[in-house]
């Protein structure tokens, strides 16, 4: 036999054949003593064009790796061939040796460096400058009543960019933040419109009580009704930073749990920018629990008949409750019926009774596929050398799981920023936000009741009747394709902010670094809540009482309260702060010196009243 191979084979089509293989493929061929292999003229190309000899060279490689500013020798930097495992580390004197390709890359990479990758190209000998990796240094970073490099940082402090916030589809700004700063752990135990928040901890639990973090927004701490950061629009977030452990201690007690300081935007030198954002998002829960369906849940209330009797008779007793619904004892003759007879097995699996057998999922009955959610945001920014501008308008709309649902969550806000230069020695800074919360629910009962009747609902009782009435309640009156509707009545909560703050900034005159800042917020927070409550109706049948026609006659049940009752309620706050700050912030050679002494009120008066029947 005799292989005659005149022909080009392209690496790229035979990709998933390992290298190797083709080797011990070629090898078997020619070493094979039942057959001669002639291979004349033969090439295999890469997708590239290296031939196979190419690709398989090895040369020996050995270079140098230096700082590129010090010129400074390296040691332990990793030098690897790209696209393979081969590999070393630079020796004390910096250096290194390895066998690689000729036309290979090697890819250096060293803690605290960028970085590189280094052609070969056939050469022996390479000497490799690595460059700093300090760009992130120079990074500017909020920090407790001021900014600072985060090369001069010695707390520990973490950031996040707004434009990176954006980037995460989830409508609220709590759960925008997980995962994307190193010891701050957000927890989020609850999918329901209006209370999705994530419960926030930095470094862990570490008071009793309350364990939030303090929020500051735009330099003022904790302004009215603002304990979390929630519903703040993810579009206005410049940056957030998170103080931990010392370096929240310029706020004192309050900042046990860590800070979280919250930079808006404000408007950028430049023509006129007007932006707008759509995000249409769906929600689901991430996992609905399986419940048994009817015949499952008959099969079992059976097998609890079954144990009632001595286990010598179990055997028999459950091929006797499968075929004649009932077993008689031989040693008394006693006769346990079966709770479910086998033709009630036969009509839950076919169907074929939907008034006397239904087959219900209580899950499917009463949530949807996917829930809406929808965020909208338009933002116009600019601004010369003496004055700018930023304003923004967003509107949220986030729809509940229900399906007819009463429950939803709509939110208002606006914010606007105006930095002004009065001339070179004074700034201001003049911000106003508002927001309105609306939350709305039925008044049947709470997320928690409604979900514990979905998972305590009988599958063999209806949702609904064939006819479109709501079949029986599970307990207490609650049936949880009834209480998830506007029947029972319906609860609002609506909520109002209103926050300002302006500041004022005087560089002194001679003296570089010197600068005095006043600042001043007045803040309004109100709550309103209504409920609204009125009987609601089930229908129940005995199983029983039919009409003329052979129709079930079902029986109105009233459920919920004797009569309609309204309660409500209404909760106002207002805070102000007034703070005058000195500081010093001044560099020389390698060196910074900073200053600050400050001086800061804080007053806030509220006042509650409900009305309850």
């Amino acid at each position: 036999m005799e292989y005659n191979l005149h022909r080009t084979v392209n690496l790229l089509n035979v990709s998933k054949i390992a290298l190797s293989q083709l080797l011990i493929a070629l090898l078997f061929v020619s070493t094979s003593s039942a057959s001669t292999a002639n291979i004349t003229n033969t090439k295999f190309a890469t997708p590239h064009g290296a031939t196979l000899n190419k690709l398989l060279a090895q040369i020996k490689v050995t270079g140098k790796v230096t700082d590129q500013t010090t010129g400074e020798s390296l040691i332990g930097v990793s030098v690897k061939v790209k696209g393979t495992a081969s590999g070393t580390v630079t020796d004390v004197n910096g250096n290194f040796t390895l066998n690689a390709p000729e036309d290979g890359t090697l890819v250096i990479s060293f803690i605290g460096y960028t970085t590189t990758e280094v052609p070969i190209q056939g050469k022996t000998t390479l000497n490799i400058k690595l460059q700093s990796a300090n760009k992130g240094l120079n990074e500017v970073v909020v920090v407790g009543y001021g900014v600072q490099k985060k090369i001069t940082v010695t707390g520990s402090v973490t950031a996040v960019k707004g434009e990176e916030l954006v980037k995460s589809p989830a409508i609220n700004l709590s759960n925008s933040i997980a995962g994307r700063m190193p010891g701050v752990i957000a927890t989020n135990s609850s999918g329901e419109p209006g209370y999705d928040g994530a419960t926030i901890n930095i470094r862990g639990i570490n008071t009793l009580g309350n364990n939030s973090p303090l929020i500051v927004i735009d330099g003022i701490p904790a302004p009215a009704g603002q304990s979390n950061i929630d519903r703040i629009n993810p579009a206005d977030v410049e940056s957030i930073s998170v103080l931990k452990d010392a370096s929240a201690a310029i706020y004192g007690a309050r900042a046990a749990n860590g800070v979280i300081l919250v930079t808006t935007k404000h408007g950028k030198l430049g023509k006129p920018d007007l932006t707008y954002t759509y995000n249409h998002g769906w929600a689901q829960p991430t996992l609905i629990p399986k419940m048994a369906n009817s015949s499952e849940y008959a099969t079992m209330v059976d097998e609890i008949d079954l144990y009632n009797l001595p286990s010598q008779y179990w055997s028999q007793a459950w091929t006797a409750f499968k075929t004649t619904g009932s077993f008689t004892r031989p040693d008394n003759g006693a006769t346990t019926t079966a709770t479910f007879q086998p033709s009630d097995f036969q009509k839950f699996a076919d169907g074929s009774d939907p008034w006397g057998h239904p087959n219900t999922d209580w899950f499917k009955a009463t949530l949807k596929d996917w829930s809406p959610q929808v965020r909208q945001n338009v933002q116009l920014s600019g601004g010369s050398d003496a004055i700018k501008y930023l304003t923004s308008i967003g509107y949220e709309d986030q729809d509940a799981y229900y399906k007819n649902s009463a429950t939803g969550y709509k939110q208002y806000d606006l914010r606007l920023n105006v930095d002004a230069k009065v001339n070179k020695y004074v700034n201001t800074t003049i911000g106003v936000s508002g927001r309105q919360e609306n939350r709305f629910f039925p008044n049947g009962g709470g997320a928690s009741d409604i979900f514990r009747m979905l998972m305590r609902g009988y599958p063999y009782r209806p949702a609904y009747w064939p006819n479109g009435l709501p079949g029986p309640d599970i307990e207490n009156g609650q049936q949880p394709v009834l209480i998830t509707t506007n029947a029972t009545g319906y609860n609002k909560d609506t909520r109002y902010y209103v926050q300002t703050n302006g500041k004022l900034e005087i560089q002194i005159p001679g003296v570089p670094g010197l600068k005095v800042t006043g600042n001043a917020a007045v803040d309004k927070y109100m709550q309103q809540t209504k409920a609204w409550q009125t009987p609601w109706y089930v229908y129940s049948w005995d199983n029983v009482t039919k009409d003329a026609n052979g129709i079930p006659v079902l029986t109105k049940v009233a459920r919920g309260p004797a009569q309609a009752n309204l309660s409500q309620s209404s909760y106002d706050e207002l805070s102000n702060m007034l703070e005058g700050i000195l500081s010093y912030d001044h560099s020389f050679g390698g060196h910074n010196i900073t200053f600050l002494s400050g001086l800061q009120k804080e007053t806030s008066k509220s006042s509650y009243f409900r009305h309850s029947p």
